[in-house]
Parts: structure tokens; C-alpha cells; sequence
């Protein structure tokens, strides 16, 4: 799974501050998030998402990746 954070600030049309202001999260915590350094989400993270992004389907939140095969 891969969030969908650089879409859906593109989508509003979103720096990453307007998202800091708009939750509970940190500067820290979104760049992680934005440059794809967070490996896991907590719950309160996910909620924060949804609620500014007013996102009721968390399938919009993620994309499914495939991972390629390490041999």
C-alpha cells in the first residue's frame, strides 16, 4: 500500500503546511509522510487524513502496489 498524500494536496491544491494546519500532525510528520518515510500508520494518523482530506472510503487514502519479487 502506498498513501496517496502528493495526489490529494494536488487534488485541494495543498502545500504540506496547509495540511500541518489543518490536523494534529506535525511539520515532521507530514514531510515523512509526503516523502514516503513512514512505514506504518497509526491510527490517529489515518484519522487525521480523512478528516481534513474529508475522505470517507480509505481506499481513497491508499494505492495497492505491487512489490517486486527479491530473490
Amino acid at each position: 500500500m502506498k498513501l496517496r498524500l502528493r495526489v490529494l494536496l494536488a487534488e485541494k491544491e495543498w502545500e504540506q503546511k496547509d495540511l500541518v494546519e489543518r490536523t494534529n500532525l506535525t511539520n515532521r510528520a507530514v514531510s515523512d509522510l509526503y516523502n514516503d518515510k513512514t512505514k506504518s500508520y497509526t491510527k490517529n494518523t489515518i484519522n487525521e487524513l480523512l478528516n481534513a482530506f474529508d475522505i470517507t472510503d480509505m481506499n481513497e487514502l491508499f494505492k495497492i502496489v505491487e512489490v517486486e519479487d527479491i530473490d
